[in-house]
């Protein structure tokens, strides 16, 4: 379809049609930006302040730990009242989810469901206005690279929410009217890879979007191909759902060659943080209200999300299950604080060295990353500290080659626990269609799924 006639026309009808505001709240966005940026903060906690006094009001679990921490009158909150709050947790949801549900949204709620860490699903309840203004945050961001509402998008995607709605006639909605198309991030064989190469050269999607690791491994066979794409060039690549890591960027930058920029967030605390033209990620401060729990001498620790936009189902100072850090750095692109600063343990386990010292999940990306014959791997830690390594190679590796591999990740636990190889023809997603490079049952109870 013709991109404006998809923007300012069937994508505006398509939102209004499933009752959400999306382009409205879009053009909203926009406007915000042109104020500075102590206006834009102080609106931003009055949107906190009036999530606060509809908890206080209307949502059961809310009236009963606002009372708690002896926090009344919401006008006067101040951010150290608010730190008083008690952190929800998904063991909290899980238990108190028709509690933490306001009785006059209840005909508007959307179930859905999140994965956790363990595989073990949160379900939670979302509606339009917080999909609407989720939505609407991500064209937004996006538009700072040139990329517009209803030009073509390609989506890598596995999970089976979104797969399960390409009937026929979404499948045809999505791609002809609303310049939408999706491809499975599942069983990435050659023959599958050759024939996504030949589709992105047929239907040019300004944007191409999904997991890093399976936009990566198209890098990968587009590296070896270098003519499959002809002259055609996305304008954005665009992750999320999983850690993007350096050598991936880099790879899909050569591919594509186009910005490849990450985006941070989760169906139930909605999108955190995207980034800039710059490479900095910028909190969507108008969605979401983002806080750093306990952070050590480094300012890391477990972030703490409150979405500003949900109020049929409020999570208030909710522990998504990352953990990262916050800086308010001025930034060149212009756009106000605070940016997203490190950011640990996305979709990840640590390891568990010596003593009980835990590992960073990177640390044994760093040592397999520089072997260029690894296309994929997978490493699982066992509760004795031993690790079974899964390869996936273009070319064989040595003994040598193993064993130098072998003391590499010893030296990292400092630990001389046994390390299994194994070489599958592939490695394959979790049923969510993501991929996860470790995996610890020493780490077993750490975190919170």
């Amino acid at each position: 379809m013709d991109e404006r006639l998809t923007r300012f026309v069937l994508l505006p009808l398509h939102e209004r049609l499933r009752g959400r505001g999306t382009m409205s709240a879009y053009a909203g966005y926009h406007r915000l930006e042109q104020l500075d940026a102590s206006t834009r903060q102080e609106m931003r906690w009055q949107r906190l302040q009036a999530l606060l006094t509809h908890c206080q009001r209307h949502v059961p679990y809310y009236k009963e730990t606002l009372s708690a921490a002896g926090l009344r009158d919401m006008e006067t909150l101040t951010p150290e009242g608010f730190r008083r709050l008690a952190v929800l947790t998904r063991h909290d949801i899980r238990n108190h989810r028709e509690d933490l549900v306001a009785p006059m949204w209840r005909g508007r709620l959307i179930p859905s469901n999140t994965g956790g860490s363990t595989g073990e699903p949160l379900t939670f309840y979302s509606d339009k206005v917080k999909e609407s203004r989720h939505n609407a945050q991500k064209y937004f961001a996006r538009s700072w690279f040139g990329v517009l509402p209803g030009q073509r998008q390609l989506d890598f995607w596995g999970s089976p929410i979104e797969l399960g709605k390409q009937t026929r006639l979404v499948a045809f909605k999505n791609r002809w009217l609303l310049n939408l198309a999706l491809l499975s991030a599942f069983d990435l064989t050659d023959a599958r890879l050759q024939g996504y190469a030949a589709y992105l050269a047929s239907f040019k999607p300004r944007l191409i979007y999904g997991y890093p690791t399976v936009i990566y491994r198209m890098a990968l066979w587009l590296l070896d191909h270098p003519q499959a794409l002809g002259n055609y060039r996305p304008a954005l690549v665009s992750c999320t759902s999983e850690m993007l890591l350096d050598h991936q960027r880099q790879a899909m930058q050569t591919a594509f060659g186009c910005p490849v920029v990450n985006e941070y967030g989760s169906r139930d605390g909605g999108l955190v943080a995207h980034e800039c033209p710059f490479g900095h990620l910028h909190v969507m401060g108008e969605h979401v209200h983002v806080e750093v729990d306990e952070p050590d001498a480094e300012g890391v620790g477990e972030l703490l999300v409150t979405n500003l936009d949900g109020y049929g189902m409020p999570l208030v100072r909710y522990r998504i299950g990352d953990r990262g850090s916050l800086n308010e750095d001025a930034c060149p692109c212009g756009r106000p604080g605070p940016l997203l600063g490190r950011l640990e343990g996305r979709s990840n386990d640590f390891l568990v060295g010596r003593d009980g010292k835990t590992i960073h999940s990177l640390a044994p990306v760093y040592v397999l990353r520089e072997w260029p014959k690894l296309r994929q791997f997978r490493i699982y830690q066992r509760p004795d500290h031993s690790l079974d390594v899964q390869l996936v190679c273009s070319q064989s590796l040595s003994d040598a080659e193993l064993a130098t591999l072998r003391e590499k990740l010893q030296a990292i636990l400092d630990e001389p626990v046994a390390v299994r190889f194994e070489f599958p023809e592939a490695i394959l997603p979790e049923r969510s269609g993501k991929y996860r490079w470790v995996l610890s049952e020493a780490c077993s109870g750490r975190f919170e799924p």
